[in-house]
């Protein structure tokens, strides 16, 4: 279940016409694979997503491999 806080943020969220617009433009650019990208699209997407992921991924460690079979 969601806490009280996050139901309120939520709905904030849902409000926010710019939060909204970025989501149509992912779902957009998501459905048209075959089309040209701009570069102004390019960057409002990863504008959108740096807001969505903020945090850098985790580093993983290397497995090292000792039977690999390419």
């Amino acid at each position: 279940m969601l806490t009280k806080e996050e139901k309120q943020e939520l709905k904030e969220m849902g409000v926010s016409m710019t939060l909204r617009e970025e989501f149509r433009a992912l779902r957009r650019n998501s459905r048209s694979r075959e089309i040209n990208i701009s570069v102004d699209d390019l960057i409002q997407w990863l504008t959108a997503m740096a807001q969505i992921c903020p945090r850098p991924a985790t580093p993983r460690p290397f497995v090292h491999y000792t039977h690999a079979k390419i």
